[in-house]
């Protein structure tokens, strides 16, 4: 059999396939879903994120005509909730919670990443979009952005800076860069800690969720500075934010998002995508979000969120060198 006919040959077999298997797509998405879903949650249970996405799981359990579980999978830096996602069929039964730790942050730092972002995983729609606030205890010598800069100028390194997670590290180096000062980096395993050490003067600023942040701030045992984002928060009017206080460049936002295994058939993305656009759009989640979150809806489709990570991944990627750098 010579090379152009088994070409051809190859063609026509081609030909003959893909209307078949055009049809078994549609056929999986008009059947689709058929039993429950499992949402994925990279974090341990009562988090904010966790009941954020048991809302939403509870909410798209009637759009989808199926019960929606969540299974908590937390540790190594989402890394476990990512290997269970991937492990499971590509059908659209595991959907996971994203983040930038996953999709940005990770791919960054973390050497030997058995994942890749882009060709493993595929958005679906965004969830939740919130701000982080630079606060400072309430005895503090620091009332402002401005008096923290310069007392950084004034002496490099002496004002610590606290950090909890590598996203807010990198977001300490982005306000360190832009700034031109050298902070004092302390890193801790979580929250808890940062907030006691920043009421007792142990440590001088952090950026923090802004949610957790927020009774503290209320009950005044912590001073808020400014909050990341373009914009004044609703919660917290009277303070600036990063960018009207002399870093105009400076923003910083933390976001939730659900995907799937990137191998999905289209047709089942969509109708997930379609799902859980109406369930983000609804009352009850807008409500809970703004009013108990500190947060607000970030009802976009997954390639909106594609794209929001490939702009997030070229913004941090000098800033991840500059933490890999100090971490040799």
């Amino acid at each position: 059999m010579n090379m152009r006919f088994r070409r051809r040959l190859l063609g026509f077999a081609m030909a003959a396939l893909l209307p078949g298997m055009a049809g078994m797509q549609t056929l999986h998405a008009e059947t689709f879903p058929s039993r429950p879903l499992r949402f994925i949650v990279p974090l341990g249970p009562g988090s904010g994120s966790d009941t954020i996405t048991r809302l939403v799981a509870r909410l798209a359990a009637p759009q989808l005509g199926q019960p929606v579980y969540v299974e908590n999978k937390p540790g190594a830096d989402s890394l476990l909730a990512v290997q269970a996602l991937l492990s499971a069929p590509a059908d659209g039964y595991s959907v996971m919670m994203l983040s930038p730790s996953s999709l940005v942050i990770n791919p960054l730092i973390a050497d030997g990443l058995p994942y890749d972002p882009v060709r493993d995983l595929r958005p679906v729609a965004g969830m939740i979009r919130v701000v982080a606030v630079l606060v400072t205890g309430s005895g503090s010598r620091l009332h402002s952005v401005a008096d923290m800069i310069a007392a950084a100028r004034q002496a490099p390194g002496s004002v610590s800076m606290a950090s909890y997670s590598a996203h807010y590290r990198l977001g300490a180096l982005q306000m360190q860069q832009q700034a031109k000062v050298a902070f004092n980096h302390v890193p801790y395993k979580s929250a808890a800690p940062v907030q006691t050490d920043l009421a007792g003067g142990t440590v001088d600023v952090a950026l923090m969720d802004i949610g957790g942040a927020l009774p503290l701030i209320a009950s005044g045992k912590l001073r808020a500075l400014a909050v990341t984002g373009k914009a004044r928060h609703a919660q917290l009017p009277a303070v600036p934010t990063v960018s009207e206080s002399g870093l105009p460049d400076y923003e910083l936002y933390g976001w939730i998002s659900l995907g799937v295994a990137a191998r999905t058939p289209e047709p089942v993305v969509q109708a997930l995508e379609a799902a859980m656009l109406k369930v983000m759009k609804q009352p009850e989640f807008s409500n809970y979000v703004t009013q108990n979150a500190g947060a607000e809806v970030f009802a976009v489709p997954g390639r909106d969120i594609s794209a929001l990570v490939a702009a997030e991944t070229e913004r941090y990627r000098p800033f991840a060198r500059q933490l890999q750098a100090t971490q040799r």
